[in-house]
């Protein structure tokens, strides 16, 4: 436990055993959709409704930043945020977190990102990928964009302009490449960005919606990258650890993917190497934390006991009010991941949640300006 952290949460049992105020024991949660502010609402009323100690608020926020800014100004205290948006918060509105996410009970790990290639492509390195092929799952996501385009530009071998160019950085840099959405109007709304970013992609049966941001494009998302590099149409995809192994076995039966075997793939090192795709561990690009409770670092250790006790109430119902399942809200991963376990405390800062990796290739991207 940090010092700071210590001496915050020493004062906050301090004030619990002489009698804390109304309102020190309300927490009030800033919502960025209607199923959200649904569900935090619901949460409320099991709260009450258990004598649960506090008291649970919900606002609606207008998005993520207007929820850090509420959350700054004192009028919203706790809001879920993506390990990016959680980036955002810590650099450019001074807040913390107080709890992650933990998908396996044990850590805040959510997943590695990884590169793959096929066995028969060759001396392949990540430190050498000029000129070559790359699938991505889509623009502007953590896998397939930020992640890769951050470690490329983070071991000097993409350079980008003064206009902070991304896109046209990364069309120069690669020989061609599946970017779906690259060439949409809400990513490229001059149509300047490179075409050779939409050359490895396919579009539908029909030969349309070639590069679109959805699964018309059929090397869209995790798997469409894969595909990509199963397909030779890519040297190198960009996706999380677990994509292998999900597209396998006869879990995806599409002609490609019955036709993949695990030994016709190698994962790309960072410092070069090659490694089995069960190495990833070892041989990733960034581990990405899952997400975490953004607060002020203030209230780190109020809104931490607060859902302690909720946690220890609602987390593993089955029946009843459940806080890791989005069942009725008619979207995943309302408030809280649906692959959540637990609730883990934050003992350190924002970065110590996101870690050495994710940080570093967040970095990359501060000349868009964040804040």
């Amino acid at each position: 436990m940090d010092q700071r952290a210590g001496h915050l949460c020493a004062a906050f049992l301090t004030l619990t055993l002489v009698g804390v105020s109304t309102q020190n024991s309300i927490i009030t949660w800033c919502a960025v959709s209607g199923s959200e502010e649904q569900k935090c609402l619901d949460l409320a009323g099991n709260v009450t409704a258990q004598n649960i100690r506090g008291k649970l608020l919900c606002v609606r926020g207008e998005s993520p930043t207007d929820c850090m800014q509420r959350i700054k100004n004192g009028t919203a205290d706790a809001a879920s945020m993506y390990p990016d948006e959680i980036y955002t918060a810590g650099v450019c509105y001074g807040l913390d977190v107080a709890v992650g996410e933990s998908h396996n009970g044990v850590d805040g790990i959510n997943y590695y990102v990884v590169a793959l290639a096929r066995k028969s492509s060759g001396d392949l390195s990540l430190l050498e990928m000029h000129e070559r092929s790359s699938c991505h799952p889509g623009i502007r996501t953590t896998v397939g964009w930020t992640v890769p385009i951050g470690f490329l530009v983070n071991t000097s071998q993409i350079s980008v302009d003064q206009q902070c160019n991304f896109p046209h950085a990364v069309g120069d840099f690669f020989g061609y490449s599946c970017v779906p959405g690259a060439k949409d109007p809400e990513h490229d709304p001059k149509g300047n960005n490179p075409r050779n970013l939409c050359e490895a992609c396919i579009g539908d049966e029909n030969d349309r919606h070639i590069c679109v941001n959805n699964p018309r494009e059929r090397h869209y998302g995790e798997a469409g990258a894969l595909r990509c590099v199963a397909e030779n149409l890519g040297d190198v995809a960009f996706v999380k650890h677990t994509t292998i192994f999900e597209n396998m076995n006869g879990k995806n039966q599409e002609s490609w993917a019955l036709d993949l075997e695990l030994e016709d793939l190698m994962m790309l090192c960072p410092d070069g190497g090659t490694s089995p795709p069960s190495q990833h561990e070892h041989c990733h690009l960034a581990v990405v934390p899952g997400n975490a409770v953004v607060v002020r670092l203030e209230d780190k250790c109020r809104v931490y006991k607060f859902l302690e006790r909720v946690q220890n109430a609602f987390a593993n119902t089955t029946q009843g009010f459940s806080l890791f399942s989005s069942a009725g809200y008619s979207q995943p991963d309302v408030m809280f991941s649906d692959s959540t376990q637990r609730l883990l405390r934050v003992m350190g800062t924002y970065t110590s949640w996101l870690g050495p990796s994710y940080t570093t290739v967040l970095q990359a991207f501060e000349c868009e300006g964040l804040c």
